[in-house]
């Protein structure tokens, strides 16, 4: 999630770094069209997240454009672990860390705070909403008189179907408009006795701002700082859009006839007193803001400013320009770090049939992030969503020897790992004792039926298409081994194959058990014993196979 979040934003602040840009250059074109092009630049970085996901991905190195790349996986051997090996990757921190920081902590921490901040914003945004709507639920309907007759002969000037509706509050200071599906201007006090110029004047500017919709822009610019809360950007960026908010509306009222210098004076006059007024801070467009009426004065009385509206042809050219750019951005270094990879693959026995119920866990060491999923009934297997890194992949499923792949390198898009299991190994651990009778040969001992390792619970009927059908095999035969006249106490390793006649087919000595070489006298003596048991023999699928047993034999001197 933090990889992501930051990757996004540096996506946006590079789109939002280009209006800005552009707002400059175009400096000496109205306030309206500067206005038009942060905003778009603003829906456009809004829109990134999920842009990303469609975007082409595309990556430049030394001046050359590449496509992205493809995961990566180191080739190396399927490698199979005993039943006494632990099958799970150490990911203590002490491991992680190696004298560095732990990553997968510090990205912990860095997402708490980011979801707290977002949390704050959040609350600050809605609780000013908030106090709007409880505002205008005790304020008076203004239905008649010169505001409301001002009101519908500038809504028929501006285009508007409908005129405003306008409120009247119980705060000195509080002008403002906001709303969806119908606009609504909240009056101060006061407004009743205002003279006809001013009211001119004031709606002249509100409506202005509902014609242009500049509530619902600042509100959606204001909701994607939230989330972007820790990016200085953004804030440039939404305070320059009300500015420029406010220029438009401006000049839309100068547009009406008014001329700058009277309208420069309405405005420095309403600004005094609501100076003397308690400030309510809610999420409404305000005329008379004191951070920004030096710089609106001064325009209102420049001349020679263009303070036309943007045309549609403009407002559609520098739309495809912005979105041509968002694209690329979106698109831009995808493969390599931001794009989520899938891992999938199809699961077999030796037989090559399907193997259904398999467990795998995928894991990341240096992210301490682990994944578990089971195969489908086809055998097939899909891990999505995956983050870049370097992963190690278990294949589990009792009965069969569990399977490791190391080496999976993910950076992006999709890859398969398939693999074949191999039916697991028994174990066997027996202790000699020196005594009269272990130094004399035995009669072939006939052992009962023991109990066989858990095996998967699927049908071995003859039209049975799956795979893991195992019949464990039953020891019918024990002997045990003579122990050597002046042998010394040791351990013997052994590796032994049952044939698919039940009988051993092969005896290796493996050593001592403890890495190093088994004394002669006692490996004769085991292997001797271990080649003449029997078993039933072992199916999968309803075929005889070859497997693999262990047996580890100590012998215990007097």
């Amino acid at each position: 999630m933090t990889l992501l979040l930051l990757n996004t934003t540096i996506k946006i602040s590079l789109i939002v770094l280009a209006a800005m840009a552009a707002a400059m250059v175009l400096r000496r074109r109205s306030a309206a069209v500067r206005h038009f092009v942060l905003a778009a630049a603003l829906a456009c970085a809004a829109a990134t997240p999920a842009l990303r996901l469609v975007a082409p991905t595309w990556q430049a190195t030394a001046g050359t454009w590449f496509t992205a790349s493809r995961a990566v996986l180191i080739d190396r051997p399927l490698a199979v672990l005993d039943d006494s090996t632990t099958t799970t990757p150490s990911s203590s921190p002490q491991a992680l860390e190696g004298g560095r920081w732990n990553t997968a902590a510090i990205a912990r921490a860095l997402g708490t705070i980011w979801m707290t901040g977002l949390g704050a914003s959040v609350f600050v945004l809605l609780a000013g909403l908030c106090r709007l709507t409880w505002i205008a639920s005790r304020a008076g309907r203004v239905t008649d008189g010169p505001w409301v007759d001002a009101a519908a002969d500038l809504a028929h000037a501006y285009g508007l179907r409908r005129p405003p509706l306008l409120l009247q509050g119980d705060h000195a200071s509080l002008l403002g408009t906001w709303g969806f599906l119908r606009a609504k201007v909240l009056l101060p006090v006061d407004a009743p006795h205002w003279p006809a110029d001013r009211i001119r004047i004031v709606l002249g500017h509100e409506l202005a701002h509902v014609r242009r919709r500049d509530w619902a822009v600042q509100l959606g610019a204001e909701s994607l700082r939230a989330i972007y809360w820790f990016n200085p950007l953004l804030w440039l960026a939404c305070r320059r859009l009300r500015l420029e908010s406010e220029h438009a509306c401006d000049d839309a009222v100068l547009k009406l006839g008014v001329e700058g210098q009277a309208y420069a004076t309405e405005l420095v006059d309403l600004a005094r007193a609501f100076r003397s007024a308690r400030p309510v801070f809610v999420p409404a467009a305000a005329i008379a803001r004191p951070s920004s009426l030096e710089r609106r004065v001064r325009a209102m009385l420049n001349v020679h400013l263009d303070r036309d509206p943007i045309t549609r042809t403009a407002s559609l050219a520098a739309a495809i320009v912005l979105a041509i750019v968002t694209v690329l951005v979106a698109g831009f270094g995808a493969s390599a770090q931001s794009q989520f990879a899938t891992l999938s693959g199809s699961i077999v026995d030796q037989k090559t049939r399907p193997l259904p119920g398999v467990t795998l866990t995928l894991s990341n060491a240096q992210s301490q992030s682990k994944y578990e999923i089971k195969s489908d009934p086809t055998g097939h297997y899909e891990f999505v969503g995956l983050p870049p890194g370097n992963y190690l992949l278990l294949f589990e499923l009792p009965g069969f020897a569990s399977i490791k792949r190391e080496g999976i390198s993910l950076a992006g898009q999709a890859f398969q790992v398939d693999a074949v299991m191999q039916v697991g190994s028994i174990q066997e651990t027996i202790t000699i004792t020196d005594s009269d009778i272990t130094r004399q040969p035995q009669a072939p001992i006939t052992a009962g039926p023991r109990t066989p390792r858990p095996a998967p619970k699927l049908s071995c009927g003859p039209n049975n298409t799956l795979g893991g059908c195992i019949q464990p095999p039953t020891k019918t035969k024990d002997v045990r081994p003579i122990y050597p006249i002046g042998g010394k106490s040791g351990d013997v390793q052994l590796a032994a194959v049952i044939g698919t006649d039940g009988r051993v087919a092969t005896v290796d000595v493996v050593g001592d058990g403890g890495g190093g070489a088994a004394d002669v006298s006692l490996s004769h003596a085991a292997a001797t014993a271990v080649s003449q048991w029997e078993f039933t023999p072992t199916y999968l699928d309803g075929e005889p196979i070859d497997v693999r047993m262990k047996v580890n034999v100590h012998f215990v001197a007097k």
